[in-house]
């Protein structure tokens, strides 16, 4: 695949560090709710999306988009399946 000559890799650092920093703030969020409920699905959505923001931020993500939507999906559903 050819690499885009306008992409600036700033601008794509600073994304994937964004889009980590939006991971990571649901992930401390659910494990506040597994700290109040003691429902271990709220810690294993917190870790995913943890694990997921730390990929982020070591910049193991760039380019995976599709193992980065997998985790959102699977955290998502863990959620649902909580407040069901």
């Amino acid at each position: 695949m050819k690499r885009d000559p306008g992409l600036q890799p700033e601008r794509t650092r600073l994304s994937w560090r964004r889009t980590g920093w939006s991971m990571s703030v649901p992930g401390l969020l659910c494990l506040r709710g597994w700290n109040h409920t003691g429902s271990a699905l709220y810690a294993l959505a917190g870790g995913v999306l943890l694990c997921g923001a730390l990929a982020m931020f070591c910049g193991l993500g760039r380019g995976r988009h599709c193992l980065i939507s997998l985790s959102v999906m699977i955290s998502g559903i863990v959620l649902l399946s909580v407040m069901a």
